[in-house]
């Protein structure tokens, strides 16, 4: 693997988007010889790892179309990111100007929108990469020559300032001090199981910076598996006593309010398509409450089922919707506690109808 990675270094002066004779052999090296070193270390690195994870893969490019300024190969789970623009991986990243590379746990810097993949804010990468270093502090202090920062000296790709920021931590090897292949495997043993603590402390987790929030994730989940499509990795964030935790803090912050205003206020969430019923003098309201552990923004989502959308269609304009964010969740209790909470009213509330994202249909096949 040394002088694999060597030999690829060594090409990346001559980097052009064209598939020159250069580009042909650095394609040939990245896709085929170094992505082959990591798949036969594959089976050893798992079983190595610190979780179980069972759909360990390999995936290696250097182009998507035109030939890439900073060619890659990555491990990953299939399931958690099943490509470059999702999820947390371990990758090789090429600088640009061949001086170094390095082997770096790092994420999806891009996302699809319409028919694109923009970048990920820089702001929103450099988040995400604190708080997955700040979540595996204490193994990741076991390697103190890992760094924070890299440089990949990208001229014209918007992907390496991506890489850049979207770091958590890695090994750098320099050109004129690359290591043993004894060393590189260490060291790629070390970061994919820093790796699998990671996608473990991800699916439990309440709030990733970037991430859409839990109710919202497993909404995606229960659809995929209603759907007969449920991918491995994919589990759901909140269990059942969780969800029920959150969603009576949400209903004690709602019916505080409402009552401090002078509303009667009766729960009928059990029963009904809305969650409170309020009533002050002539004044009768359906309010809708949402609870979640995220912090609110003018981008957040909420889950509504089509009952719901179509009782606060028909009744608006006599509709609130109070969202309960931040909400602090212990889960080192039995039940889990909710606490604390910031509330949003609106009021009139109207569903917009453009603003709804179906998360699944049913579908009338005939015959």
């Amino acid at each position: 693997m040394r002088e694999l990675l060597r030999d690829v270094l060594l090409l990346q002066p001559e980097w052009t988007s064209k598939n020159t004779p250069a580009m042909e052999q650095r394609g040939r090296l990245v896709r085929k010889h170094v992505a082959s070193w990591l798949q036969e270390r594959l089976p050893g690195v798992g079983r190595a790892a610190s979780v179980a994870i069972d759909d360990w893969k390999v995936e290696a490019k250097d182009a998507t179309g035109a030939k890439s300024e900073i060619p890659w190969a990555r491990v990953c789970s299939a399931g958690r990111s099943p490509n470059a623009t999702k999820g947390w991986y371990v990758v090789y990243l090429f600088g640009a100007q061949g001086d170094r590379v390095y082997l770096s746990l790092n994420q999806g810097t891009t996302r699809w929108e319409n028919t694109g993949f923009p970048a990920r804010p820089a702001a929103e990468l450099r988040r995400r990469a604190d708080w997955a270093r700040d979540v595996l502090a204490t193994r990741l202090q076991a390697r103190p020559d890992l760094v924070e920062a890299i440089e990949l000296k990208a001229r014209r790709s918007s992907l390496g300032p991506g890489y850049e920021n979207g770091n958590v931590v890695a090994f750098e090897y320099p050109l004129e001090g690359l290591p043993s292949d004894e060393v590189l495997a260490a060291d790629l043993t070390f970061l994919v199981s820093a790796l699998s603590e990671l996608y473990e402390i991800e699916a439990h987790a309440v709030d990733v910076p970037g991430e859409v929030a839990p109710e919202i994730a497993d909404a995606e989940v229960e659809a995929e598996r209603s759907a007969g499509k449920a991918r491995r990795g994919r589990g759901l964030r909140l269990s059942v006593a969780e969800r029920v935790a959150i969603e009576h803090r949400a209903v004690a912050v709602a019916t505080a309010h409402l009552r401090e205003q002078g509303y009667r206020v009766k729960d009928v969430g059990a029963k009904e398509s809305y969650d409170l019923d309020a009533r002050r003098a002539e004044e009768h309201l359906f309010v809708e409450v949402k609870g979640t552990t995220t912090t609110w923004s003018d981008d957040s989502e909420i889950i509504l089922t089509k009952n719901e959308v179509d009782l606060h269609l028909r009744e608006y304009p006599n509709t609130m919707l109070m969202v309960v964010s931040s909400i602090v969740l212990d889960r080192s209790v039995t039940p889990p506690a909710a606490s604390g909470g910031e509330l949003k009213v609106i009021h009139p509330w109207k569903v917009e109808e453009p603003n709804l994202t179906p998360v699944s249909y049913r579908y009338l096949v005939g015959k």
